[in-house]
């Protein structure tokens, strides 16, 4: 949506390292920068303009420049790993990056950690690559800026908040880093600071779309739900060609309970989508937009549409994540039957479907972790455990924070049902901040403690969150009624 947060690598300032470009381009080089290696002007030329695209969340339109700039210069790493990130599904993506990744030998120092920096499978991998960009170009407030995102993701809020203000030490009206600081103010609860930084946001490039879509966003989250879609109007008006701003007014639509409404909006979302990622993209939020006001059947069957579409077109995760969804919704709902028949169908296709080892690995751990939550359900505790205690081993090795948080969750829901409440609520205060179904059943288990105060914040914390999500949709109204 309007953060660039959730994207793999933000926009790096670029710089010339060839001597074949011309001699105004040189120019450009400095010390303080990641370099860029390329053969072509042109392609140079045309990568920057997808570059700044890219930035502000038009990757439709970035990922057409970076394929013509991949046309006329084909050893051009940095374009393939941007057009990697750029949307196209699975398959376009793993093979922009192994381009990217095959050209290693051919590029820069600070452009191969970059490179590896996007391929690395955990975040302590990553974090090596990023202090040795860090080391290598102190001086580059993208570089900062993208440690500030390493650290977002993580929810380790001071540590994002330090090198977003460093980005903007070395260039004040460095926009992106606005941007950055507004989600990062949001996270810590500092509103007044986060909607400032918003405002200076807009103020430092008016003409974009972004700026508008990212205020809208903390808007939503206020609840100032018709000053938000006024600024989400502003973006499409800003750049009609945004079209990502009609989602925001339909979650707020959501949240305003005018259901009809919000799928209008999303199904115009669906029309003027650019590419069949943006077509999944509106299909997944009315299927929430279901979800939340109750009609389940109604939400799978916009789920499995979604799956249909996706696998037609080669967005093979995508499909798998689909199916994945809907056997867990089933299973919040009690219908273990469905459930099971959804896990299975999702365990078919993550074996039978072209995907990466590693990628295949991750799909196959998450699986299993789900089918875990199934056995508990089932009241199959000891297969429950058998099946954890094994997974654990492998998770812990691997050291994906996603993983170890889902490992966290069910081992969580696991002990709750076995009537261990201590240690229940113990490992589902370390999955994160962000997962409004995990809070739920934090509350639940306090409840259970008797600190009914604490739970009450919870389900009230719940009630008022207005990031919208399955987990979000399964929950909320329920956190409702316990406040």
């Amino acid at each position: 949506m309007s953060s660039n947060k959730v994207l793999f690598v933000l926009g790096l300032f670029l710089s010339i390292t060839l001597l074949l470009l011309s001699s105004c381009a040189e120019e450009k080089i400095s010390p303080k920068e990641i370099p860029i290696t390329t053969n072509s002007d042109e392609a140079l030329k045309l990568f920057l303009k997808g570059r700044d695209m890219y930035d502000n969340l038009k990757t439709p339109q970035a990922a057409e420049l970076f394929d013509k700039a991949i046309a006329l210069d084909k050893d051009f790493a940095m374009a393939y790993l941007y057009r990697a990130n750029s949307g196209g599904g699975y398959k376009i993506y793993r093979e922009n990056l192994s381009k990217a990744l095959d050209l290693l030998d051919k590029v820069t120092e600070g452009e191969k950690h970059l490179i590896l920096y996007s391929n690395a499978d955990n975040s302590i991998e990553q974090k090596t690559k990023l202090d040795t960009l860090l080391n290598l170009y102190p001086e580059d407030k993208r570089v900062q800026d993208l440690a500030g995102n390493y650290y977002y993701v993580l929810q380790d809020y001071p540590n994002a908040l330090d090198h977003y203000k460093k980005s903007l030490e070395i260039d004040s009206n460095f926009a992106s880093s606005y941007n950055s600081l507004g989600y990062i103010y949001m996270g810590m609860n500092n509103y007044a600071d986060a909607e400032k930084s918003f405002k200076k946001y807009i103020e430092l490039i008016p003409n974009e779309a972004n700026p508008y879509d990212s205020y809208a966003e903390f808007l939503l989250m206020q609840s100032r739900f018709d000053e938000s879609i006024e600024q989400y109007n502003k973006a499409i008006q800003t750049d009609p060609e945004f079209i990502t701003a009609l989602i925001g007014i339909g979650n707020n639509y959501v949240f305003k309970k005018d259901f009809k409404k919000a799928r209008e909006y999303y199904q115009q979302d669906y029309d003027k989508s650019f590419n069949i990622n943006q077509k999944l993209g509106a299909l997944w939020w009315k299927a929430v937009s279901y979800l939340h006001e109750g009609q389940t059947a109604d939400a799978i069957k916009v789920f499995d549409e979604r799956s249909k579409l996706a696998f037609e077109n080669n967005y093979t995760t995508a499909g798998i994540t689909g199916y994945r969804f809907s056997g867990l919704i089933f299973a919040d709902k009690g219908n273990i039957k469905e459930a099971e028949k959804y896990l299975n169908k999702t365990s078919d296709f993550i074996k039978s479907s072209q995907l990466r080892d590693d990628d295949r690995k991750a799909f196959e751990i998450t699986n299993d972790l789900d089918r875990i939550y199934i056995q508990t359900l089932k009241k199959d505790i000891k297969g429950a455990e058998k099946g954890l205690e094994a997974l654990k081993q492998v998770i812990v090795k691997r050291q994906s924070t996603t993983e170890i948080e889902y490992l966290n969750f069910i081992t969580g829901f696991l002990q709750f049902q076995m009537g261990n409440i201590k240690v229940a609520l113990q490992h589902f205060q370390q999955t994160g901040e962000g997962n409004p179904y995990i809070w739920y059943w934090e509350a639940v288990a306090q409840e259970k403690m008797g600190d009914k105060q604490a739970a009450n914040a919870l389900y009230k914390k719940i009630a008022k969150y207005n990031a919208n999500s399955v987990s979000l949709a399964l929950v909320k109204e329920k956190a409702k009624s316990k406040m």
